[in-house]
């Protein structure tokens, strides 16, 4: 037993302890905002390809644009898949009461982040979507990886 364990002292600043620096709980908890405004940003750019779509379309037949508004429909799969667990989960992570819920949330958000990464890396949606035909630039898998980057840091 140390001595200021003996004397129920807690260890100054950056001398160790049971919790981390309050600047790795900022980081985390940063790294939850920065993907809530990543997610954010790839909803701007998504709903702004929806509506080059519609707007090239309206002239067509109105059953052709109930067929395309079907489809569009189905580019919110990109959002419904790398959604804000991954946010809740760091922003949990950043506010754990004590060490060992710090490191079950983390493995957790290792777990998101993981998932998140292989839907983005093979996601052929997500890769229509940055090649679309609409003179829409989304580079959604760009902003997407910068997200994860950010985010793969603060788990560490």
């Amino acid at each position: 037993m140390g001595l200021l364990q003996a004397l129920k002292l807690s260890p100054p600043p950056g001398l160790g302890g049971a919790t981390p620096a309050p600047a790795k709980h900022e980081k985390l908890f940063q790294a939850s905002e920065t993907w809530r405004r990543t997610h954010g940003h790839a909803n701007e750019r998504i709903a702004a390809l929806k509506a080059a779509v519609k707007s090239h379309c309206a002239d067509a037949h109105p059953e052709l644009r109930q067929e395309i508004e079907k489809g569009l429909v189905k580019l919110d799969e990109v959002l419904d898949t790398v959604d804000h667990r991954l946010a809740d989960s760091l922003a949990s992570a950043a506010h754990a009461a004590d060490e060992n819920a710090r490191k079950a949330e983390l493995k957790s958000a290792k777990a998101i982040l993981t998932e998140y990464i292989a839907y983005v890396k093979s996601g052929q949606l997500v890769a229509h979507v940055d090649q679309n035909p609409f003179n829409v630039k989304t580079d959604l898998k760009g902003l997407l990886v910068a997200g994860l980057t950010t985010a793969a840091k603060a788990i560490g």
